[in-house]
């Protein structure tokens, strides 16, 4: 369990401080600043309120940081959510594009779980940085074998032992108000 705490420990200092800012120049121009603690490769996207990609980016180079002046002017009215994705963090943005304004809402973190499968154990570790209700999942190729309501604690550190099931692949799904991560195990 010691190995997990320092490679989850490992990728939190690695993209902990990942930082997305629209900052408005004017009604229908901004800067987009997106940075990081260590130099990375970033992926940018940005959604439009159906879930449309508009725009996507993988930058080639590894940088501390992204910046480019966007025109929005073509875009409609509505929400958009920009994301920038680096190591296993994701941190996201919202913005509202409006007739003579571009409104920007808070930021939102999300680091991938750590999983780890050892010796018939599972550990998981998660920062719920949300504080989404979670919910932990096992499949099988029948469906649902097991699930456990977690809640919304910022911390999450839960271990199994699955030394019990029967042998063969299974699912863990964790699952947050918005996103599914899933891992792979396979018991013998």
């Amino acid at each position: 369990m010691l190995f997990a705490f320092v490679a989850f420990a490992d990728t939190l200092m690695a993209s902990g401080n990942l930082k997305v800012n629209i900052l408005p120049l004017t009604s229908e121009k901004a800067v987009v600043a997106i940075s990081n603690n260590t130099a990375s490769n970033f992926q940018i996207s940005i959604e439009n309120e159906n879930g449309e990609t508009i725009y996507y980016k993988e930058t080639t180079a590894e940088s501390k940081d992204f910046r480019k002046v966007f025109d929005f002017s073509n875009l409609t009215s509505g929400e958009y959510t920009l994301t920038a994705t680096i190591d296993g963090a994701t941190t996201e943005r919202a913005f509202k594009v409006e007739r003579n304004k571009i409104a920007v809402g808070k930021e939102k973190t999300a680091i991938e779980p750590y999983f780890s499968f050892k010796d018939g154990t599972l550990a998981v570790s998660y920062l719920n940085f949300s504080e989404e209700n979670l919910l932990l999942s096992f499949y099988d190729n029948n469906g649902l074998v097991y699930s456990k309501e977690i809640g919304d604690k910022f911390n999450v550190t839960e271990g199994f032992d699955l030394s019990k099931l029967a042998n063969g692949n299974y699912t863990v799904v964790l699952s947050t108000g918005s996103r599914n991560y899933d891992y792979q195990v396979n018991v013998e």
